[in-house]
Parts: C-alpha cells; structure tokens; sequence
C-alpha cells in the first residue's frame, strides 16, 4: 500500500450524485484541518445538524471528549500511512447529546484540491446495545448460576425435588454433609423410606394440602440419617410440578435438631425450676437486676402470706423491718457495686402480710456479664425465727448449767478438801492394821472425786 494519493483518488471533479443520494450518513473531510468538507442530506437527518452547520464543525466535534485522544492516534495513521480503505468502530456525538455506536468506512480522496476522506457511516447502537445486553445476560447467568450452586449445592439447606409419589428426583449435594446420605443413594429412594413411622401422616396431610396451597411449611419431623440416627427436620413444599425447569415438588429442609434438643432441656429446666419454686420451704427470687424484674415462687406467700397475683417489684424491700430497711438496702446496693463480689448473705427482721416480725436469713447469689456488671440474683429468704429461738434458748440453758456447775463444784470442794486432809493426818498416825487400810481407801476416794470435781470445772469454762 502506497503512501502517496493514488491516481485514482487525484481525481477533482468524481461524480457525488451516489454520496448525495445515499441512504446512509455521509461526508467529506479536510485530513490536516478535520473541517467538514460536505456532508450528504442522510447526515444531517442523522445527527441533527443542517448542512451549514456540519460544514462550520470538525471532526472533533462530533467525538465525545473522552475519545478525542482516540480520534487524534487514528488521524496520525491516515497522515502517516494514507491507507486506501479504513473501516473502524468509533462514538459519535449528535446535537442532541446522545452517544452513538459507529462503524465507518473511508476512502482517501482529493477535493478540490484538498487531502481529504470521504466517510460512510453505518449506526451499529442497536447491534452493539444488542451485544452488551447479551455479555450482560451471559455474565447474569454465570452469576446465576454460581448463585444457585452456592445456596442449593453447597448451602446449609437440603434442596430435594420429588414426584407426586414423593419420589426423590433430585437432591442437592448438601444432603451429604448434613445427613452423611449420598443424592444418588436418595435419587433410588422415596421420602417414606426415610422419615419415622409416627410423622408419616403429618407428612401425607401436608403433601394433600398441596391441592389447594401451593407452598406449605411441615412440622418438624424425624429422618432417618445415614449413621442409623434420627434427625429433626423442618421443611417448606412448593408444588413447582408446571415449571418445565422444575417439575415436581420442592422439599426444602433445614436441620433443626440442635434447637429442638435445647429447646426439650429448656422446658426440662423449666419445669424443674417451676418445681423447685413449689416446693422449697423458703422464698425463692429470681431477680432481673436490668429490667427490675421480680419472679417470686409460691414459697414467698406460703411462708409471709403476701398475694402473688397482683405484681409488685417493691414487694420485699417495703416491707423490710423498718429499723434494718436502711441497712439492707445499703448492703445490697453494695453488692451489686461491687463487680468482684458473687455471693450475699444477711440477717434481718421481715414483716409478714399481718405485721408479724419475723427474722429471716437472705443468701443471694449474683450472676455479672463481661464488664461485671451485675444483671440478675437468685436469691433465698428463709424464716429463722424458731430456730433463733430455740438457738437462744440452748444458749441460756448452757449459761444456767454452767453456773449450776460452778457452784456445785465449789460448793463440794471445801468439805473435800478437809476430808483429803483428814485422811492425811490419819494415815501419818499409828494404828491398827485393818483401820490404817481403811483411811488408806478413803484418801483414794476422796482424791478421785476431786479429780472429777476438777474435770467438771474445766468442762463448763
């Protein structure tokens, strides 16, 4: 390819009634200045400007700013290398503002005198639109499809597909981790083969209701796993049997043994609490320190006579004795200040539902979260009026046997101590035989009861 103007293109005079006539938007171009040359009547229709407007325009102004530095390197190579033929996809401007997709052909020619081009220009916007649309529905669909992998192949769910017979047609790879059952082993399968005789019929009800709902969600019911255990399984159905991509009906399944098991000990617990509360034989409290919250077992008004119907929070602390109110409510407040502190214990005088004074053991154990802040108590009040009583009362008695004690020691003493003295002079006298053996007798027996009186002494100090 030459880079001069071939002879053919020197031609000044060509005959344009084909550039004037063409149906396609067309023009002629200055290279070295870009100023439009002519312009044919389909390119005014086309880009909406008149033809005296076209002629007073470049190149430059049709291009959006952005390309302008396209639309320079190509000029470069029509100056450098003066091809023949160009055909080239570029944008282009209207007056309007909108942005179209060209493909141009161009041929070098002479007008006039003038380097120039003759352009033809075909509007490819719908075909290129037409090609991003379809790049954008590929990339959809891969994305789609990585989607559908993501939450039915390897999600948490269990994804199955079954007949009207609820034979399995498909199921989803998850299957294997959750159930340790491989899908082609279910695909050999029906659902009954799996689920535990006593929820069949909960099952069968559910598939009936299909007929008039298209979308049902189970009850949790058993499935047989593949290491021999039962699993509790929640499931939602949706009748997709006239969805060509589908045809049948959808079993999505979720695992909810965990929460099913948590849930059978929580009301365990529950009920064991429940019982606790009934039948202990003190007032037991479950304090909510955040919400100031206060659940009292039956305990509380067997033992105080307070009706347990009509809830008060300031139950207790009202009717705290009023000489130790300010006390307690000052050790409590302490307690829970205090983040190092779990246990509280106190003593302190309670007012009964009829006024009576009774004296009452508090032990309270105090739960904290993170920060140690104190968030609830378990607590106990216990009646320790008959047992202080009963305690006082032994207290006393020891006091009167250690003064009984002391004086009856004290008061044997001095005739044994003279007794012991006595029997000391005897023995240093002469005498008979079978008399002195006598006073010998004596003075042990008098020794052995004075070691007694001494035992007793030291016992009641």
């Amino acid at each position: 390819m030459s880079p001069e103007i071939t002879e053919h293109q020197q031609r000044d005079h060509p005959d344009l009634s084909l550039f004037k006539i063409s149906p396609q938007p067309s023009w002629i171009y200055d290279i070295q200045t870009l100023q439009f040359l002519d312009v044919n009547a389909a390119a005014t229709v086309h880009y909406g400007y008149s033809r005296e407007e076209f002629l007073s325009m470049t190149l430059r102004d049709i291009r959006p700013a952005e390309d302008l530095l396209i639309l320079e390197h190509a000029l470069d190579v029509v100056r450098a290398v003066r091809p023949e033929h160009t055909r080239k996809v570029y944008r282009h401007l209207k007056k309007n503002g909108e942005i179209i997709d060209v493909q141009i052909q161009s041929n070098l020619y002479t007008y006039n005198g003038i380097a120039a081009e003759i352009v033809l220009v075909n509007d490819i916007t719908g075909i290129i639109q037409a090609q991003r649309e379809l790049e954008n529905s590929r990339e959809e669909l891969l994305k789609s499809k990585a989607r559908w992998k993501a939450l039915v192949q390897e999600g948490s769910d269990m994804i199955a597909i079954v007949d009207h017979n609820l034979n399995y047609i498909f199921v989803s790879d998850s299957c294997t981790s959750i159930l340790n059952i491989s899908p082609d082993t279910f695909l050999n399968s029906n659902v009954y083969d799996y689920v535990r005789p006593e929820d069949q019929e909960m099952i069968r009800t559910g598939v009936a209701q299909l007929q008039q709902a298209k979308r049902i969600s189970l009850d949790p019911f058993r499935l047989l796993d593949g290491n021999g255990k039962w699993r509790w399984i929640k499931a939602i159905l949706a009748d997709l049997s006239d969805d060509p991509a589908v045809g049948g009906i959808v079993f999505n399944s979720m695992d909810v043994t965990e929460s099913i098991l948590i849930n059978e000990e929580l009301q365990l617990s529950n009920e064991r609490y429940k019982l606790v509360l009934k039948a202990a034989d003190e007032a037991i409290c479950d304090w909510d320190i955040v919400n100031d919250v206060v659940v009292w077992g039956s305990g509380f008004s067997e033992i105080f006579g307070y009706d347990l119907t009509n809830y008060n929070n300031t139950l207790w602390s009202d009717n705290i004795h009023p000489e130790d109110r300010q006390r307690v409510l000052q050790e409590v407040k302490e307690m829970i200040d205090d983040p190092k502190r779990e246990i509280y214990y106190s003593e302190y005088r309670f007012l009964k539902a009829n006024r009576e004074v009774l004296l009452v053991q508090h032990r309270g154990l105090y739960l904290r979260d993170n920060k140690g802040r104190a968030i609830r108590s378990v607590d106990t009040i216990r009646d320790i009026t008959a047992a202080k009583e009963r305690l006082l009362r032994i207290e006393q008695q020891n006091e009167q046997l250690k003064e009984i004690a002391w004086a009856q020691s004290h008061h044997v003493r001095a005739p044994l101590a003279r007794i012991i003295a006595l029997s000391e002079l005897l023995a240093a006298e002469s005498m008979d035989p079978r008399l002195a053996e006598m006073v010998s007798y004596l003075a042990a027996s008098a020794s052995e009861l004075d070691v007694a009186i001494k035992a007793i002494i030291k016992k009641t100090e």
